[in-house]
Order: structure tokens, then sequence, then C-alpha cells
């Protein structure tokens, strides 16, 4: 399938889908819907100023389908948004379902753009229709990892994933590196994405004297986790990366077990992104809802997609992701374009701190 069939609705302008594929339910129902607002705001934007393809204006129109974050019905969906006829797709909102529908996408010719996919097999998949609005896990994890043990000087290290592709992957990498850093890992233990009692496994980290827990579960586990290390009075410093976490909502799910949690994200501080207090001021008033660490990419995804569609003047999906490899884009956070394997060129991280209730940027940096 390599042209898309789009809905008439008047003779003058045709209505064009972008698909969505997100969670919009389940333990990462919050950060998936923040997602999918943000790619509704970009349409919604481009809607207010139509242009024309072969002589008819062009409407966009999301069409938001519910993978549930999770891989098999990511692939559902993914067969779903093909057959509804969609010229791309903006999703999924993790690595995991980003990958799992990325075969699908590509078989059609139609163009995914992740922007929550950090795993580097995404884009070695070998696809060409595979982008992302964010730096990956091979990027972001060594930034991180240096910081930790040069920076804050940790020397006695827990690593803890959660069995899910994303954790797995970053603690292996920040586990090799702090170990090359001169860290040594004391615990490197492997728990269930649902677990909830973590009292066995915190004694145990108190009683080995570690002075830094690198965790890598979702935003809701990592809340947990934080409760209970205050409960147990356990001193060391909890550190997370790139799952969301930095937001008003941990603090309001974890309390002032929070502070001192140490969370690195993709991209610079919100309030150094051009337009942000546009684009903050316009999503709060359309959805009222919470702003997490994604969700500016997932508007960068959607409008970078639609400039692509502009640029190349076609409806062909095969002449859109042409133009997406070649684009170069001025999102919200930041230049967007890609490289040949569909990696965003120069992708930009920060690491918060979470101090008195709210997260505050201690370090940034540009990759180069």
């Amino acid at each position: 399938m390599f042209s898309v069939s789009v809905q008439a609705s008047a003779d003058d302008f045709q209505t064009v889908l972008i698909g969505f594929s997100g969670s919009l339910s389940g333990i990462s129902e919050n950060f998936g819907k923040s997602m999918a607002n943000a790619a509704e705001l970009a349409i919604a934007e481009a809607n207010r100023n139509p242009y024309k393809i072969d002589g008819k204006r062009i409407f966009f129109r999301l069409v938001r389908m519910d993978d549930r974050g999770d891989p098999v019905r990511a692939q559902h969906v993914a067969n779903a948004l093909v057959q509804s006829g969609v010229i791309g797709v903006i999703g999924g909102a993790n690595s995991a379902t980003s990958i799992a529908g990325a075969k699908i996408y590509a078989t059609a010719g139609i163009p995914q753009i992740s922007p929550a996919a950090t795993a580097r097999r995404f884009t070695e998949l070998g696809y060409r229709t595979t982008f992302r609005t964010v730096g990956s896990d091979d990027e972001a994890v060594p930034y991180l990892a240096d910081f930790v043990v040069r920076d804050l000087h940790a020397g006695r290290i827990a690593v803890i994933d959660t069995g899910t592709l994303f954790s797995i992957g970053v603690t292996t990498r920040f586990a090799d590196i702090a170990k090359d850093n001169g860290a040594s890992i004391v615990i490197r233990e492997s728990i269930s994405p649902v677990s909830s009692d973590f009292d066995a496994l915190l004694r145990r980290i108190k009683a080995q004297d570690v002075d830094t827990i690198y965790f890598g579960g979702y935003s809701a586990q990592t809340s947990m986790f934080a409760q209970g290390m205050q409960r147990l009075e356990v001193k060391a410093r909890l550190v997370t990366a790139m799952i969301g976490i930095v937001g008003a909502s941990f603090f309001i799910s974890t309390g002032v077990a929070a502070n001192g949690s140490l969370s690195l994200e993709s991209g610079v501080p919100f309030n150094k992104m051009a337009g942000w207090k546009k684009f903050q001021a316009e999503y709060t008033q359309r959805f009222d809802f919470n702003i997490y660490g994604m969700t500016p990419f997932s508007y960068d995804a959607a409008q970078v997609l639609i400039a692509a569609i502009r640029q190349a003047n076609s409806l062909d999906v095969r002449k859109v992701v042409d133009v997406l490899h070649e684009i170069s884009h001025r999102g919200l956070s930041g230049t967007i374009s890609f490289d040949a394997s569909g990696n965003l060129r120069n992708p930009s991280f920060t690491i918060y701190e979470a101090q008195n209730q709210r997260w505050v940027a201690v370090k940034s940096q540009v990759a180069r």
C-alpha cells in the first residue's frame, strides 16, 4: 500500500487522517493521553491555516487508538490504522509498542514517528519509515551515568530493572558505564513491572550501605519505590531516566518522598523551549490535562509530519517519507531533522532534581 485514501467531505476540501497509537488506558494512561492531546493540538493549529494539495484544502483529523502499552495490542492497532487509511502515525508511547508496530507501518509504506521510543533497536530495524523525535538511550544513559559517578561521586550503586525492554536496556547500559567510571554495582536486581512491595529489596539495599539506586521503573512504580525508601529510612539517592517522571503528578503521588530524586528527560527544560508559554497556555486551555516529559515531542512529531506533507505537496506516503528524510523543521523542542536511520539529529537531555516539591534542572546537554 503506497498511497493513502482520503475521505472527501466536500468538493473543495479533503480530510486526511493521522493515526495515534499509545497507552490511553492502564498504568501509563496519563502519559499516553498527554501525547495524544499534544498531537491533537498540532493538528488544530494546522487546520486553522489549511493549505491546498491538488486544488483541495487539506484538513487533518487524529485517529486515537489505545494500545494499552502492550506490544501485542500495538500490532492490532497498527493493522487497524493502516486499514483506516492514515497518512502517518504518531506512536507508540514507549519503545516496545513502537517496535511492535514498525514492521506493519513499514510494509504499508506509512511513516511512523515515535515521541517516546528511546531503545536503539527501534531505528535499527532497517525500516525507512521509522523516525523518532527523542534521543536514544545510547545517547542519554552515558550522560546520566557520568553525572552520577563523577558529579555526585556515587560509589556503591544498586541497579533495579523491571523486566521491560526499556528498563533492561537502560539499566544494563547504566551499570556498564558506572562500572567503567569506577563505581561498584553492589546489587543488580530484576523485578516485575507490576511489583508494589519493595520492602525486602530495600532492606537489603540499606544493609549493603548503597549510596545510589538507579531504578528503571515507570512513574507509578517509581513513586511507590520512593515512598518505601522514605518509610524504611533508606538514605540512598534515587535516580531514574527518561520515563516521564518529571512533572507535577510525581509529586502528587509521591509527596515529600520525591525530594532528592534525580531524573533524566529528553530535551531542554520546558521554559527554555522556544514557544513554550504559548504551547502551555493553549494545551492547558484546550485539555485541562497535565503535561509530561514526552508531551512536547508528540507535538513536534505531529508538526513535522504535517510539515512534510506540505513540503511534499502530496498525499503519497512515499513522497512524505522522502521529505521526512530531508526535512529540517523548527519545533517546540528544537530543530527536528533525522539521520538516515530516522534518529533525531543533535538530541538534547536534561537532568532534574526534585527540590521542595518542584523539579529543578541541574544539568543540560545537546548531543553533537
